[in-house]
């Protein structure tokens, strides 16, 4: 399935090669933050060694359940429906932004991670880790898996959106997956870098049982 197949509006080139599609990844500020934190949490571990097998545990436990968080955000966060709570339409900025991208999957320029949210949670997850962790080790081993994961994340979501075709069984599973949530059905395929939530909770039908949901474009019909 091409992306620009779909649509018209291609505001910059979609990429068509692995040099494409990595030029254009790297152009986000999202991508870079993420990647040199990954980068410099992994050496960081490295260097300070003093390996034990409870150097595992956390690891561990963030790759059991980063899928089912990525399924949970997707669900209730980006997919977040305004309702009038005491008489006003209540709604967020990330779930806005979210319904614009269904709108347009093919606009790469607003397709990561706002910028703006790393000076606030990046502090925070540093501080949670450090506080729940018995060693700097364990704490940094944590967030260096998190944020390796984080990346991974977004390499996935921009893969989905180009017309270049990853050699890994893999990552084309999550590329044909992601593409039925926009092409397909909105409520389903919820996952974007892992499925396992998915096949889980149910929300991974075989394609040819759902029908094309007339919403796709226009998530909750509010869009005019």
């Amino acid at each position: 399935m091409s992306i620009d197949s779909d649509f018209s509006y291609t505001p910059i080139p979609i990429p068509t090669t692995l040099g494409e599609t990595l030029r254009g990844l790297f152009s986000h500020a999202s991508t870079v933050i993420l990647a040199s934190l990954a980068v410099g949490l992994i050496v960081t571990r490295i260097i300070m060694g003093n390996w034990t097998s409870a150097d595992l545990i956390g690891p561990l436990l963030i790759l059991c359940f980063w899928p089912f968080q990525e399924w949970l955000i997707h669900v209730h966060l980006l997919h977040y429906k305004p309702r009038k709570i005491f008489g006003k339409v209540r709604d967020f900025p990330l779930a806005n932004k979210h319904r614009q991208h269904h709108k347009t999957p093919n606009d790469l320029s607003d397709i990561t991670i706002k910028w703006q949210v790393y000076p606030i949670v990046v502090p925070v997850l540093f501080a949670l880790n450090f506080l729940i962790y018995p060693s700097p080790e364990l704490a940094v081993g944590a967030l260096a898996t998190f944020f390796t994961l984080a990346f991974n994340y977004e390499w996935s979501h921009y893969l989905a959106h180009v017309n270049w075709q990853p050699p890994l069984e893999y990552y084309r599973r999550r590329q044909r997956q992601h593409r039925l949530h926009h092409f397909r059905h909105e409520q389903m395929w919820w996952g974007v870098s892992m499925g396992l939530a998915d096949t889980v909770l149910g929300t991974s039908p075989e394609p040819h049982e759902v029908q094309r949901s007339p919403t796709i474009n226009n998530v909750h019909g509010l869009f005019s």
